[in-house]
């Protein structure tokens, strides 16, 4: 398997207990990847694996080539990452922090400074950076944190759960930072709980349920099945159902009050192609509701456990 990080066969066990187990997937350059699982699926242990938090009892973690465990300092030299969001020194201001730790990785203090402000800025806490930590709000210290993960310019970033315990407001702020350093080429793997948050920030996803990997891929191909609600004028009659549930790309099709729920197979065309073919049936559609794909995709992948 190629790719900017590549986790192959990797097994952890924690007195007795497989937290993971035989996980393997392959995170692409350039990719924005979801590691999405119920609490407890091992989503937080294979993160510190592949940042050497933790080493894996068998398997092997690869970055750009290089073995983690064999050559921990090769292999993170291009990674950024936030596990577990650290505590900042509520008494210092966010630009010493930052120039402190650029400081203790080797710069000197005139380029330590050059560097914090360029993370600083890209995080949009330029205007903040003299404050001290202890008057930030929980949104402004986790984009220190981020920052913090840019030091240094790294190719990959890893984040556990960035936007955790923000509001919407600054969960779509921190979202779009995100997204505009992807679309500066980062690659980034990002575990979340946030479905929504994932749907509209990676191009795919990685779903690990008891330690395993339950399903990998686009995130178009693990929502392409959805769940279709159609509210008709006066009730659909078993004939109508009957013809529903033959079209090709349905696989369940059953009436309810003043309307029908499909299970589909198929992006917008697909749905669009229902729609189509109630209407040429002589059903009066006025509205369609489609459940939240990757939701939907999700619980049936895990079970209905919780994120």
């Amino acid at each position: 398997m190629g790719g900017t990080l590549v986790v192959e066969d990797v097994i952890k066990t924690f007195r007795g207990f497989r937290a993971v187990d035989e996980v393997s997937f392959t995170v692409s350059e350039g990719s924005f990847t979801a590691l999405l699982g119920p609490n407890g699926s091992g989503k937080s242990t294979t993160l510190k694996m592949c940042t050497n938090l933790f080493q894996p009892d068998s398997g092997r973690i690869l970055v750009n080539g290089i073995d983690v465990r064999e050559d921990t300092v090769g292999a993170m030299s291009g990674v950024g990452c936030v596990i577990e969001t650290p505590e900042i020194y509520p008494d210092v201001t966010g630009r010493r922090y930052l120039e402190y730790l650029a400081e203790v990785s080797g710069m000197t203090s005139e380029s330590a400074a050059s560097e914090a402000e360029r993370v600083l800025g890209i995080v949009g806490m330029s205007d903040r950076a003299d404050g001290k930590v202890k008057g930030y709000s929980k949104g402004m210290r986790q984009r220190v944190v981020l920052a913090q993960s840019l030091l240094g310019d790294p190719s990959l970033l890893i984040l556990d759960e960035p936007t955790s315990g923000l509001d919407p407001q600054g969960s779509a702020e921190f979202g779009r930072i995100l997204t505009d350093l992807n679309s500066r080429g980062k690659t980034i793997l990002m575990s979340s709980h946030m479905l929504h948050e994932v749907e509209g920030l990676c191009d795919s996803a990685v779903i690990i349920n008891r330690g395993r990997v339950a399903r990998q891929g686009s995130i178009e191909e693990i929502v392409s099945r959805s769940t279709i609600t159609v509210s008709t004028v006066g009730d659909v009659s078993r004939d109508i159902i009957s013809m529903v549930s033959d079209m090709p790309a349905v696989t369940e099709a059953s009436a309810i009050d003043g309307g029908l729920t499909v299970r589909l197979d198929g992006g917008p065309e697909r749905q669009a192609d229902l729609v189509k073919a109630l209407v040429s049936m002589g059903v009066r559609v006025y509205a369609v509701r489609k459940e939240d794909p990757l939701e939907e995709a999700f619980m049936d992948i895990t079970g209905g456990a919780g994120s």
